[in-house]
């Protein structure tokens, strides 16, 4: 939930319609070790997502990561020093 809140507090009404969002960039954007089901279920509704960045959220664990059809690239996760 914390991602959701994030974004929204971010982008406002940009993400109003994320079926046509193609791009997703979350870098920095929350610092959590791991993605809740919430988050995964959120993320699952950015149905033409190609790419799907998260570097520097601190992520230590695969768990939860949506499953996106469209998703085509998500960089290696990089993490703060």
């Amino acid at each position: 939930m914390a991602l959701e809140k994030k974004l929204k507090a971010k982008y406002k009404e940009e993400l109003d319609n994320v079926d046509d969002v193609e791009e997703l960039v979350l870098d920095e954007i929350v610092k959590i070790d791991k993605l809740a089901m919430e988050d995964k279920l959120f993320l699952e509704r950015f149905k033409s997502l190609t790419f799907l960045s998260m570097n520097f959220l601190g992520l230590t664990s695969l768990e939860n990561m949506p499953n996106i059809p469209t998703l085509k690239t998500v960089p290696p996760l990089l993490h703060p020093s």
